[in-house]
């Protein structure tokens, strides 16, 4: 649209210069016709063909200067000279106006036309800056766009990993304080038990006395309880199958670990651990045994199962019926597996090395 603009301002500038000559004559409406065509012609052929947008450009400013009277439409046909691919052309141009002058324009018309010719020029050359400043312009925003995109997604990956270790440190510290629960409580109140024991002993001649130290015994072994109870449900709450999996990807020693956990809900604490377990064991086997560089680890929630699928590229065994038997991990994987009711299948898959565990949404079978 800025050429069809431009071109338009320089055309009405050769018409004025026809009125400026003093007579409209076919020759110059002629050759005005046929420059305003090769005009068309080179916005046509520019791109695919430039060479031949050039060829036609220099004829055109050829015929306003040959053709005795066509010079009023040198400012049109000299319009594309700086856009060609060579700079030779744009001397073309003060030859035309000397031409020009030469086939009968005076002095005052020569003038006027040496000086629109330097003006379509310059404008031809103004608008080539404008448009090629606006596709830098749009292929610098285009840049920014994907950039913006690109920090919004690692924004997001930081945001996850952020919640994620937050996650993860919650349930380190459930773990932490029911440990050190069990630890020191425990310990404390199961003394309490042995001494509340022993000086039922020494006191077993004192039947009210026994009959006293009983009952507190009593209350003590039911503190002991629940205090157990409660440590283990801090456990089981600490026991999260997503963060599990992935601390184990980063300490398996594998290069690339790829975990997908896909459950919508947290499994029973049994099964959490038998997930763990199973995934820790056939990651140290890969790790350990076949040596290999990349494992993916994926856990599904199916309507009736649970299933847990870990491949390996290390080496595959030869023999590999006879792993279970050499005690390399399957026989405990499978005893974990199949006490909650699932099966478990270790083996080549192809060329790479395949576990799958499935375990019923039901518990033990």
């Amino acid at each position: 649209m800025e050429r069809i603009a431009d071109k338009s301002v320089v055309l009405l500038a050769c018409l004025a210069l026809v009125a400026l000559a003093g007579e409209v004559d076919a020759v110059r409406v002629a050759t005005l016709l046929a420059v305003v065509g090769a005009s068309a012609g080179f916005e046509l052929a520019a791109r695919r063909h430039p060479a031949g947008a050039g060829a036609l450009c220099c004829a055109a400013c050829a015929l306003g200067a040959l053709v005795p009277g066509a010079w009023p439409s040198l400012p049109l046909a000299c319009y594309d000279l700086p856009r060609t691919r060579s700079r030779r052309p744009l001397a073309l141009a003060p030859c035309c106006v000397v031409l020009a002058w030469a086939r009968g324009a005076s002095e005052p018309q020569a003038a006027v036309l040496l000086a629109l010719v330097a003006s379509s020029m310059a404008l031809s050359w103004r608008c080539g800056r404008v448009i090629a400043l606006s596709r830098e312009l749009h292929a610098l925003q285009d840049d920014l766009q994907d950039r913006v995109l690109d920090l919004r997604e690692k924004n997001r990956e930081l945001e996850d990993a952020r919640a994620w270790e937050s996650h993860a440190a919650a349930l380190a510290e459930r773990t932490r304080i029911a440990r050190d629960i069990h630890d020191s409580v425990g310990h404390q109140l199961t003394r309490l038990v042995l001494e509340v024991e022993a000086l039922k002993v020494v006191h077993r001649g004192d039947a009210d006395a026994v009959s006293e130290l009983g009952g507190l015994a009593d209350g003590l072994r039911g503190a002991l309880a629940s205090m157990r109870a409660s440590v283990h449900a801090l456990e089981d709450s600490a026991v999260d199958v997503g963060v599990e999996l992935n601390r184990l990807a980063g300490q398996s020693g594998i290069a690339h670990v790829d975990v997908d956990c896909g459950l919508e809900g947290a499994p029973p604490a049994e099964v959490s651990r038998c997930l763990v377990a199973v995934t820790r064991e056939a990651l140290t086997n890969a790790a350990r045994h076949a040596r290999a560089a990349h494992a993916t680890v994926r856990v599904t929630e199916l309507p009736g199962i649970w299933q847990l699928r870990v491949e390996n590229d290390g080496e595959v065994p030869a023999d590999a019926a006879g792993l279970e038997a050499r005690g390399m991990g399957l026989r405990g994987m499978r005893e974990r597996v199949e006490g909650l009711g699932g099966t478990l299948l270790a083996g080549p898959d192809g060329r790479r090395f395949s576990v799958f565990a499935s375990i019923p949404r039901k518990g033990r079978a």
